[in-house]
């Protein structure tokens, strides 16, 4: 089992985990109404069903051919329509798009074609390996990452990135973004050292802060790293941060 494929079965189990408690439920209710959303890392598709489920179309983007094919298999298992373009989708439809948006060539060929409500980037993760760490330096440099923290924390520092081109997307569409992490505390406008800076650097006018105390699976599922050190426990409790920034 390669390392995709081996965080796609964790992931899974923890994306279980957190629609089973209806976690995915919460954070589409504060979409609008019958929204087309462009999801950036689906993962195996159940944060792309709770959507569904709520009324909305998805166009759901994801780098690993792992996670897209139980995302696939997920959705259609539940009736829902899966489409091969991403024109026309209809009320309750879906299109996956197997793409990494660090490339450039999904700006320059994929994004063109995407229209969207809303941009949203929900619990990023990714599997990591050497290879990756080589490929992505020249990309950190560029936005000026201190290359030590990198290599300390590579999952981290590559979901930071994905969230900075999320928020470009969500600027050149015109539209609002919804980013989702998992947190230990709360955050506002006034302890908030990474968020606001985004805001600033993509000229958004407002951003709103929300909060949900969940758990998530650590052992038994994608286990997560704190300051360095990975919770072996098999529940741990955590916050939703949820922030919303729009023109």
């Amino acid at each position: 089992m390669n390392e995709k494929e081996k965080y796609a079965k964790e992931w899974n189990e923890s994306a279980i985990y957190f629609y089973n408690n209806n976690y995915y439920d919460i954070l589409s209710s504060r979409l609008h109404k019958d929204s087309l959303v462009l999801e950036i890392g689906c993962g195996t598709g159940f944060s792309t069903l709770a959507l569904l489920e709520a009324g909305h179309s998805v166009i759901a983007v994801d780098n690993n051919f792992h996670c897209i094919s139980k995302a696939k298999r997920l959705i259609s298992s539940k009736g829902f329509s899966v489409k091969d373009s991403v024109a026309n989708l209809e009320k309750n439809e879906v299109c996956f798009i197997q793409a990494d948006i660090t490339e450039s060539d999904f700006e320059s060929t994929v994004l063109p074609s995407i229209n969207c409500d809303i941009v949203i980037c929900w619990n990023i993760g990714t599997a990591w390996s050497e290879k990756m760490i080589k490929n992505l330096i020249p990309k950190m440099r560029m936005f000026n990452y201190p290359l030590n923290l990198f290599y300390e924390s590579p999952e981290s520092a590559y979901c930071e990135l994905v969230i900075w081109h999320s928020c470009k997307i969500a600027k050149a569409k015109k539209c609002p973004i919804y980013i989702v992490d998992r947190g230990v505390k709360r955050i506002n406008r006034y302890n908030d050292t990474y968020y606001c800076k985004l805001k600033k650097e993509f000229l958004f006018k407002k951003i709103k802060y929300y909060h949900n105390d969940a758990k998530t699976l650590s052992k038994g599922g994608r286990q997560l790293i704190t300051s360095g050190v990975i919770n072996t426990e098999s529940e741990l409790p955590i916050v939703l941060i949820s922030v919303i920034m729009s023109n």
